[in-house]
């Protein structure tokens, strides 16, 4: 059924300066009422928002080069660092302008994940010359598992104590996998999302609710 679950704003750090959290309204999803009240959707001022576990804490990072945000438990104490390190649970949302410096992690992941959709894209960046191209390569990753719902849309496990597509971020290796989704919108400037959830043994059903309202959601976004 059709339910409404709260939009969290989220303080949000970066290239020009502090964002104060956006003021939204709440989002109907399809849940049942007893799991919409373990969900919410958290946002900043800049990038796409995320669905992630009702009560946690979130902080978004943005650049040039496109936006981050990063929901979990705890307190995040360090705003606008792109460099801390999550062993815990955690969801994160990592959108990537290939308008923008972004497009070499686009050309980088498009190549690893989306060779045929993101080919001429690809070309047109390694033809500028302007980084080596061992800058936006990424992996091999030979323990991940990855399935393509269609050639744009993968799903993605990094196993527990591996590197990976999932430790291509702020998390990184502990005793639970990751689980995410990549979505490549080929419209326009060409962007990228890629979502990370770690949510560990207690939470399996809700972390399957947050990976399916996520890629439902990074899908009808990336066709606008």
């Amino acid at each position: 059924m059709r339910v409404t679950v709260p939009t969290i704003g989220c303080p949000a750090d970066g290239q020009v300066g502090p964002i104060p959290p956006p003021r939204s309204s709440p989002r109907a999803v399809a849940l049942d009422a007893a799991t919409a009240q373990q969900v919410a959707f958290y946002e900043g001022g800049v990038g796409p928002g995320v669905f992630a576990p009702r009560g946690w804490h979130c902080q978004v990072s943005y650049g040039s080069a496109g936006s981050d945000i990063v929901v979990t438990p705890a307190p995040i104490d360090s705003a606008g660092n792109p460099q801390m390190k999550i062993r815990g649970e955690a969801v994160m949302s990592t959108y990537h302008e290939g308008g923008t410096s972004g497009r070499f992690a686009v050309a980088g992941f498009g190549r690893l994940l989306f060779p045929h959709a993101a080919a001429k894209f690809i070309e047109s960046v390694e033809s500028e010359d302007l980084v080596p191209e061992s800058d936006f390569t990424f992996g091999p990753y030979p323990f991940d598992v990855v399935k393509h719902l269609d050639s744009v849309t993968a799903e993605f496990t990094t196993p527990a104590n591996k590197a990976g597509l999932g430790t291509e971020s702020n998390l990184v290796p502990s005793q639970e996998a990751i689980r995410g989704i990549a979505v490549l919108d080929t419209h326009a400037d060409w962007r990228l999302t890629i979502l990370r959830v770690r949510l560990g043994p207690n939470h399996r059903r809700l972390e399957g609710t947050i990976l399916r309202l996520n890629k439902k959601w990074m899908q009808r976004t990336a066709h606008r």
